[in-house]
């Protein structure tokens, strides 16, 4: 007797129990999927691309700029150029409307006369062990006019408000031309020790 006493209520938790998860779970699957697509859009952060839609390149280019901090120096719109500085740094973006890539110029950072052949040396040998490093090219020309050779970076890379983070992205491209200023500089004084041993 008292067996019935004990097996009456468990089964009766039992299907009470049941009964509860079982009415819980439809009241979940009959809940709109709209409500739960409201709350996650509510919870997602502002996409940053959505701030350069319907731009063209010149007008992107130059929003992005400024955005990360750079002083445009001067917009010649007619060779679709930027002439800007950026932590000091003087910089030059190629770009065309109809094209996805820009090319980053940080021009004549090192100059060299042409006279001392010994330090022209040198900068070949640094420009060609800089470039190994493969974040920028390295690149050097010859200036009769003043007699040196300027040493300058350059990147060709694809910019459009595609990119994620593309204000980081532009900084990157910045920062790489500092790198190579580094190990221009570095190299450099790794030789001239090679070379004094």
């Amino acid at each position: 007797m008292s067996l019935y006493k004990v097996i009456g209520p468990c089964v009766g938790i039992a299907f009470i129990y049941y009964w509860f998860t079982r009415n819980r779970d439809k009241e979940v699957q009959e809940a709109e999927p709209v409500a739960v697509s409201e709350i996650e859009t509510q919870n997602q952060t502002p996409n940053m691309s959505n701030i350069y839609e319907g731009l063209n390149k010149n007008q992107f280019l130059e929003r992005v700029m400024k955005n990360v901090g750079c002083h445009i120096n001067m917009c010649k719109i007619e060779n679709n150029e930027f002439h800007v500085t950026y932590q000091g740094e003087h910089f030059t973006i190629v770009y065309s409307e109809d094209s996805p890539y820009i090319s980053v110029y940080d021009v004549a950072w090192y100059s060299a006369e042409l006279d001392d052949i010994d330090n022209l040396s040198l900068v070949r040998q640094a420009v060609n062990a800089s470039n190994l490093q493969n974040i920028a090219t390295v690149l050097y020309t010859i200036d009769k006019e003043n007699a040196c050779v300027n040493v300058h970076t350059r990147q060709c890379c694809i910019f459009g408000s595609y990119i994620p983070d593309v204000e980081n992205y532009l900084r990157s491209l910045f920062e790489n031309s500092f790198k190579q200023h580094h190990n221009f500089y570095r190299h450099i004084e790794e030789i001239r020790k090679e070379q004094h041993v």
